[in-house]
This record gives structure tokens, C-alpha cells and sequence, in this order.
């Protein structure tokens, strides 16, 4: 009997939490700025699986609202919040599909690059594989609305992501060199040469591939990146010793 009432007193406290936890309603006499609003509130608040089923509501009841397409961003505006990065990702992707001549794509290209952005890991010898999908949004915003507010933050961000590429390009290159694997090694820094210039990681490059291609015995294109070497990095100790070592004639 005593197990039956704690049983009891168990489920009536958890009967009550439920009655007293804040749910949303939309009684249906709002108008949609009302009802909007309500919505807004419960973002506010951190209710964001309240928010969004608020939201979806309001579109269903008000589809001809000037409010129904912002209902659309604020549904990922709310994932975002929620740090849900892949849905909000996919909600920003989504409204820009089904509304392509909206006034608000920027912002909306803008903020799926960031939900990308946060599910990039943070360490270099991690999965990248959110990196495209954030240097493409983040490229369409600022070379698509070059007058955007957030076209300049774009920028930014993109060259931020491209050297994050560059460097991790580098690591595996490196690592590959490292251990006299230059066949997997060079595809790398032909990468960084090709796809990331001017962020600083050229020379290295260069000098690594001139070896790789040395140490595998293809002379030709060891000389021709010690001579690209020489002209680009004319005064640099890498290039004296990548000359000394192949044009040189130098063994190692």
C-alpha cells in the first residue's frame, strides 16, 4: 500500500508539472500581427519548440499575411537560436528555393552560411564537410547584393573559412610528406596553389611540392617549382635551399 501511494504522489506531481508548464495558444480572434507577436514572445523566452509550432500554425492561418513570409525566417531564425544548426541550415536553404526574388535573401544566404559555419569542427584534422556549404552561401551574399549590410560581414566570414581550408589542406600535405607519401602529398599543395591564393600558404607549398617531386624522381617538375620559387620568393631561405638542392644539382 505504501508503494501504491508513493506511486501515487509520483504521478500526481507529475500530472501537475505538466498542467503547469506554459503552453501556447492562439485563441483565433488574433489578428495576424497579434498572433505574430505571440509567436515572437516565446523566441524571446527560449520556448523554441513552442516557437515554431506557433509559427507553423500562424502560416497555415494566415497565408496572406505580409507576415507570412517573415514567419518563414523567424521558423529558422528560431532553430538557429536553438543552436539546432543543421535545421536552421536547411530552413534558410529552403526559403531561399521557394522564394527566390524575396528582398530578404541576403539575409538569409547570411545566416545559413553561419549554420554551416557552426557545425564546422574547430580542429583542423576533423570532418570539414559543412565547409563548402558555408563558403557558398556566404560568396552568394556578397557577390550577389554587393550592396547588402551584410555583405562586407560575408566577406569576412568566406576568407576566414578559405584559410581554415588552405591550413587544413597544408596539414595533411604535410603530414602525407612527412611520411614519404609524397603521391598522396601533392594533389595537396597543387590544391593550395590552385585554389587558395594569397593566403599566405604559397611559398610552403611550393617548397614542399619541389621536394615531392624531387624525392620522387620526376625532375622536371621539381625545377619547374624551384624556379617559381626563385621568382616569387626570390630572398627566401627555403628558396636558397630548394635551388642549392635541384637546380643546384644537390642530392636528398
Amino acid at each position: 500500500m505504501r508503494k501504491y501511494g508513493l506511486w501515487l504522489l509520483v504521478a500526481l506531481f507529475l500530472a501537475l508539472a505538466a498542467c503547469s508548464k506554459k503552453q501556447f495558444k492562439l485563441t483565433g480572434n488574433e489578428t495576424d500581427q497579434e498572433a505574430m507577436e505571440k509567436c515572437l514572445k516565446l523566441s524571446e523566452k527560449k520556448h523554441f519548440q513552442e516557437a515554431v509550432e506557433c509559427l507553423e500554425i500562424f502560416k497555415n492561418r494566415f497565408p496572406d499575411s505580409t507576415y507570412a513570409l517573415d514567419a518563414e525566417l523567424r521558423i529558422a531564425d528560431t532553430y538557429f537560436n536553438k543552436k539546432d544548426w543543421l535545421l536552421a541550415a536547411e530552413s534558410y536553404n529552403l526559403y531561399i528555393r521557394l522564394h527566390p526574388n524575396s528582398d530578404k535573401l541576403d539575409y538569409a544566404y547570411y545566416r545559413a552560411g553561419l549554420a554551416y559555419e557552426r557545425q564546422m569542427s574547430k580542429k583542423i584534422d576533423r570532418d570539414q564537410s559543412s565547409t563548402d556549404d558555408a563558403e557558398q552561401n556566404f560568396s552568394s551574399v556578397y557577390r550577389r547584393f554587393p550592396d547588402s549590410p551584410y555583405a562586407k560581414l560575408a566577406q569576412a566570414k568566406y576568407d576566414e573559412i578559405r584559410g581554415r581550408s588552405a591550413r587544413r589542406n597544408l596539414y595533411v600535405g604535410k603530414f602525407y610528406f612527412k611520411n614519404g607519401e609524397y603521391r598522396a602529398a601533392i594533389p595537396r599543395f597543387l590544391t593550395i596553389l590552385q585554389d587558395y591564393p594569397g593566403l599566405g600558404f604559397e611559398e610552403e607549398s611550393l617548397y614542399r611540392l619541389a621536394l615531392s617531386y624531387h624525392r620522387l624522381g620526376d625532375q622536371e617538375k621539381a625545377k619547374g617549382a624551384a624556379q617559381l620559387m626563385q621568382e616569387n620568393y626570390p630572398n627566401s631561405k627555403k628558396t636558397k635551399k630548394i635551388v642549392g638542392k635541384i637546380l643546384g644539382g644537390g642530392n636528398g
